[in-house]
């Protein structure tokens, strides 16, 4: 999927990418288009950004109000990016000048300045981007509880930020208004016809740690995504199935981050492995990373925009969909194996902790490594590792494991009881598949209950254990100190990725 935003350099764009991360868009699916560089061939979806006032000619008035800021090249990208969009019915959500700039394209007008020309006692200016816009009660709409996944998520809005100069006055013909400030301009609007096309006058981006301004980038993520399937555009799943015989093999799979975990990644992956359960005909299931990863743990593009935006919510989330998978590994009724190779960092090492038995390779372009990188990116071990790693290493062990974070290889893993078996050459897969075979030969009721016996003491203190980690985690997100060590948007992050 590609989600283009609309924007320019004199804009704070990464808060708009920052929030669509925290509504769980992954990072590579958002892209910029800013003046003066090459349109987008192909994208399948748009959003609209904020930024300066919208050429009064476009709804066909002449300049005639102060204070008025036009750059015709932004019109020019914004409409034309916009006008694909319409053509091919691709979702647009426009956002404070994309708002408007959606109102003009389809017929409507705009007060070009609202303090000379309409002023009613609501402060909706505010000239310092810098500072936190004001905020004010908006009126829902009675169309908007009854309407599309969007029109609801206003329906639950009740302040929203303002900082803005322009503003609806006669709203295009194919619009619904959702909602309406005190002073009743135009808060939200949908179009109920087509594809989904939709914008608000605030700044939700800013607000994202809110649930009720995630859910709006929510609904036009999905119908992004929604529309993405109807094309037949869908990229392979980020959690796959492949069937070797009679295992199934789950492959995480985004290699280009070295598969690195997002919420939704982890909520699939826990998915994945539920379902398998409830399969009686399933002997055993590997787990293994594509593009010669295991895992890198957790995407850290967007652990960084869920902490500049505050998100606690939305950083437990990540936290407790890992301890899902966790826990669906444990009460999985029969063998779960890793199969690794690369890089098994940070959360990535937690699943890989989790599993029952942990086949690695030590081979040329294979080799696994492992690190246990939690306190380099300023958290503590989670997803049961602080459960996992004192079973495997022992007290001491597992404290300077964490407390050092250094990188370990595969030999020495097996020495110290990260690994259980090694493969000398080539990949792990096909040794973890055949391992899984040989359990497939015998009595599955009595792998069953040899796997219960076996975690009988093991559940009830992974559960616990997953409990102390994500209260511990939430208190170090709230610290700051994740924020201060992650590497900035655009750094180089070949070994970065690593640290999660």
């Amino acid at each position: 999927m590609k989600i283009v935003v609309a924007t320019d350099r004199k804009q704070p764009n990464e808060r708009y990418r920052g929030a669509l991360l925290c509504a769980g868009a992954l990072p590579e699916e958002v892209v910029f288009a800013v003046p003066g560089e090459k349109l987008p061939e192909d994208f399948d979806g748009l959003l609209l950004a904020g930024g300066p006032d919208v050429e009064p000619s476009r709804f066909g008035e002449t300049l005639s109000a102060p204070g008025v800021e036009i750059r015709p090249e932004r019109d020019s990208l914004d409409f034309r990016l916009l006008g694909r969009a319409l053509e091919r019915q691709v979702p647009v959500f426009g956002i404070c000048r994309g708002h408007q700039v959606l109102n003009v394209s389809l017929g409507g007008t705009l007060w070009q300045d609202l303090p000379s020309q309409r002023s009613r006692g609501v402060v909706h200016g505010g000239e310092n981007e810098d500072l936190d816009a004001p905020e004010h009660p908006i009126r829902i709409s009675p169309a908007a509880g009854a309407g599309s996944p969007f029109a609801r998520a206003v329906a639950a809005v009740e302040t929203v930020n303002s900082r803005h100069h322009q503003a609806v006055k006669d709203l295009a013909p194919s619009l619904v208004a959702l909602a309406a400030s005190p002073d009743d301009l135009v808060e939200a609007f949908e179009r109920r016809e087509g594809s989904f096309c939709a914008g608000v006058q605030w700044h939700p981006e800013e607000l994202v740690s809110r649930p009720d301004q995630k859910r709006l980038l929510t609904a036009f993520l999905d119908a992004c995504r929604a529309g993405e399937a109807a094309r037949g555009r869908r990229e392979a799943a980020a959690i796959e199935v492949l069937l070797e015989g009679l295992v199934p093999v789950v492959r995480i799979n985004r290699p280009a981050t070295r598969n690195a975990f997002s919420t939704a990644m982890a909520e699939m992956l826990a998915g994945t492995v539920e379902a398998l359960g409830k399969d009686p005909t399933v002997p055993a299931i590997v787990i293994t990373g594509a593009g010669g990863a295991f895992s890198a743990g957790g995407d850290l593009d967007v652990m960084r925009a869920l902490a500049e935006a505050g998100d606690v919510g939305g950083f437990r989330d990540l936290l407790e969909a890992g301890g899902r998978a966790v826990v669906a590994m444990a009460e999985m009724p029969r063998p779960v194996l890793a199969a690794l190779d690369g890089a098994a960092a940070g959360g990535g090492l937690s699943l890989a902790l989790a599993t029952d038995v942990r086949i690695a390779s030590s081979g040329a372009g294979h080799a696994a490594f492992f690190l246990p990188s939690y306190t380099a990116v300023g958290l503590v071990p989670a997803w049961g590792a602080t459960f996992h790693l004192p079973l495997r290493l022992g007290h001491g062990g597992a404290a300077d494991a964490v407390f050092a974070a250094e990188r370990i290889g595969a030999v020495r893993a097996k020495e110290i009881g990260l690994v259980d078996l090694l493969v000398d050459e080539g990949s792990s897969l096909p040794a973890a598949v055949a391992r899984a075979g040989d359990y497939a030969e015998r009595s599955l009721p009595a792998l069953a209950a040899a796997k219960r016996l076996l975690g009988a003491e093991r559940l009830p203190r992974l559960k616990a254990a997953l409990a102390r980690e994500v209260e511990a985690q939430i208190e170090l997100f709230r610290s700051g100190d994740l924020l201060r060590r992650l590497p900035s948007p655009g750094a180089d992050r070949s070994d970065e990725q690593e640290t999660s």
